[in-house]
């Protein structure tokens, strides 16, 4: 009975392997003259999720993933993983999706070599992905002057100030022109690497690749981080309000959604709570469209922006670690709709005979 029993179970188990896409159990797909290759561009200071999110996308996709590298030798991310290539510049093979990931890429985005190996494999590939800040990798190559173009959401605006020719979105998760399709942040990659295996084998198929990986792949509503709530802060903060200059910041919470948002830090400094919120009071009223409103206690604040009333409000806390007290600031969107001025005016007017 046993014998059977095992027989049984080795049987099933040869059906499950037979059942899986070939690419789930592959080791490394590089070297196999695989249909569809791809090119992931790595350098010191890239983020492991930029490149490593697509690369398990494109591998179980059964794409052929080659990792390049100026010289080949090995790079060491953004957090300090060490990392080796597959191969250099040099001896890279031809792709037909290359991949550009971002992290830390200032050196990169200035290095006439990464450029370079950018605009001319650009070429012959089918599309030309970033990830996160690669974007500014890729704007530096000139690539997408003219075109849409998305990042990481607190660098968007240093983008868009840094390239002005591309045209800056940020309110999707991917922008896509064809054939230079930019990501936003991070975890981003992974959708529009899911994206780029729709566009190359049709929208079953990368379907069929997000449920192997058991992810919830949203093809057109996906969470896009530029959209929640911590976007209606002033922007100006770190310019408008006189922080004092011995002030240190520890970030404790930033949580929230498309509605609200909660922001807590732990401040070190000898200015006082009181003396602090003053400062961010005098601040926030200098960055102009806020109106202070009373509060029972800490500090309010109301303005309009597209379209949402919008509430802010500042308070300040003990701290358990001697020497240092904690500010929060929360803001919110109310459910009422600002109308527009112009189209209320417009709206009023009588119509012309």
């Amino acid at each position: 009975m046993r014998a059977r029993s095992t027989t049984v179970a080795t049987w099933w188990l040869s059906l499950l392997l037979m059942l899986l896409p070939l690419s789930a159990w592959a080791a490394h797909a590089p070297h196999s003259k695989p249909e569809v290759r791809v090119g992931i561009v790595l350098f010191d200071g890239v983020q492991i999720i930029d490149f490593a999110g697509p690369y398990e996308v494109f591998g179980t996709a059964g794409f052929g993933v080659t990792t390049v590298s100026a010289d080949g030798k090995p790079v060491k991310t953004a957090m300090g993983l060490t990392v080796t290539p597959d191969t250099s510049f040099a001896d890279a093979p031809a792709f037909d999706v290359l991949l550009v990931p971002g992290g830390d890429v200032d050196a990169a985005q200035k290095n006439a070599a990464v450029l370079d190996f950018i605009r001319a494999r650009s070429v012959p590939s089918r599309y030309v992905l970033s990830v996160c800040t690669g974007a500014f990798i890729l704007g530096a190559t000139g690539l997408l002057d003219g075109l849409k173009a998305t990042t990481f959401r607190p660098a968007i605006e240093g983008l868009a100030t840094e390239f002005p020719k591309i045209d800056v979105i940020s309110d999707v998760r991917w922008a896509d022109n064809g054939k230079f399709i930019t990501a936003a942040g991070l975890s981003s990659g992974i959708d529009a690497a899911l994206h780029v295996v729709e566009k190359v084998r049709g929208e079953q198929s990368a379907r069929a690749t997000a449920l192997h990986l058991e992810y919830d792949w949203q093809r057109e509503h996906g969470f896009v981080r530029s959209k929640m709530a911590d976007r209606y802060f002033p922007k100006q903060f770190s310019t408008v309000v006189a922080w004092p200059k011995d002030i240190k910041f520890e970030g404790l919470i930033s949580v929230g959604d498309a509605r609200q948002w909660r922001i807590r830090y732990r401040v070190t400094t000898a200015t006082s709570a009181k003396a602090l919120s003053e400062l961010i009071d005098a601040g926030v009223i200098k960055a102009g469209g806020w109106t202070r409103e009373p509060a029972s206690s800490g500090l309010r604040w109301r303005g309009e922006q597209e379209g949402h009333r919008i509430v802010m409000a500042l308070g300040t806390y003990p701290s358990d670690v001697a020497g240092s007290y904690e500010i929060e600031m929360t803001i919110a969107a109310d459910d009422a709709i600002v109308p527009n001025a112009a189209a209320s005016a417009s709206s009023a007017k009588p119509a012309v005979p």
